[in-house]
């Protein structure tokens, strides 16, 4: 295995969480020359991911000087192997797949007779499968040594950048147990706990002496934060805008990390970041990060968090803030 290509045309999170799969396989092939095909919504987080060797991004559809860039360049390039990480069916996926022209393909079954592109074919994910388990199996057909824990690592630049737009921000009261939360996720309403909720909880959270509390929102979410923000008893520091590495070295800087579920979750969790999430019953058991460190509340409704309870969220969150900062 000489060459080696790794395929998720998918949002950041995804990426993320695949990473424990990326580690993996270099592991197994330390010599191998690996490529991570992503989509344009995941570039950001390329120059995070230390199991690469080189990147190919595909581009918005109306794209077109720039995808004809990437087919002359996956052309050219033929692998020995292609990996399709998304375990759903992506037409795009097989095309590129069939592009590549690796003598191994190796993929989930995509069900419907749609995985023609593929020749070695693993069976389909379970409804309740978590995603870390199923990049178990795919490392298990390549005798790769897993572990499941996602992992990113962060230049020093953004670190250094992270420090400087920290330091700006105003004055935040409290302790020095420094809990961040971002309600967004604003686009996938039931996978969101109400606006509502969050401002009730934080106030609540204003009132623990241990705690100094800071927000912060996803690209596009800064006013619907703010709106969250105005709110509360008090004013509450956000975290400015930034790109994906500089945001996630502020969350470096936290000690917990308390959010909807959305691709900034697995970025902290990716990161050795503490969270706290509000699950539905999907979330909980396919895409929750596992650990000690990871908490939050699980609702009785598969697909939908919004009827968890403020009380039960605080008494779930003061609870592991003590586990976290037992002081």
């Amino acid at each position: 295995m000489e060459r080696i290509t790794a395929l998720y045309i998918g949002r950041v999170g995804d990426v993320i969480v695949a990473t424990s799969f990326l580690r993996a396989i270099r592991r197994r092939y330390p010599k191998a020359r690996i490529r991570l095909i992503v989509g344009w919504r995941s570039t950001q987080v390329l120059p995070l991911i230390p199991f690469i060797d080189e990147s190919l991004v595909l581009g918005k559809p109306g794209s077109v000087a720039g995808n004809l860039r990437f087919v002359w360049k996956l052309l050219a390039e033929p692998c020995d192997l292609i990996v399709d990480l998304n375990s759903s069916y992506s037409k795009t996926s097989a095309l590129i797949t069939r592009a590549a022209r690796a003598p191994r393909r190796l993929a989930f079954d995509k069900g419907g007779g749609r995985s023609g592109a593929f020749n070695e074919i693993l069976p389909a994910p379970g409804e309740r499968e978590h995603m870390w388990d199923r990049y178990g199996r795919l490392a298990a057909a390549l005798d790769a040594p897993y572990d499941q824990d996602p992992e990113l690592r962060l230049p020093i630049a953004d670190l250094d950048e992270a420090d400087r737009l920290l330091e700006a921000l105003p004055p935040a009261g409290g302790g020095s147990f420094r809990v961040v939360i971002h309600p967004g996720n604003f686009d996938r309403f039931s996978f969101r706990w109400p606006e509502e909720k969050f401002a009730e909880l934080s106030d609540r959270l204003l009132d623990d002496a241990r705690v100094k509390l800071f927000f912060m929102g996803g690209p596009g979410e800064h006013d619907k934060v703010a709106a969250i923000v105005a709110k509360l008893k008090r004013p509450v520091p956000i975290l400015p805008p930034a790109r994906l590495g500089v945001s996630g070295a502020m969350l470096k800087r936290m000690n917990l990390f308390v959010c909807n579920i959305t691709g900034t979750t697995h970025l902290a969790a990716a990161l050795g970041v503490p969270t706290f999430g509000f699950y539905a019953g999907y979330t909980q058991a396919v895409w929750r990060p596992r650990g000690a460190r990871h908490g939050g509340t699980v609702c009785a409704e598969w697909e939908s968090c919004r009827e968890t309870t403020v009380d039960e969220a605080h008494a779930a969150l003061a609870d592991h803030i003590k586990r976290l900062s037992p002081l």
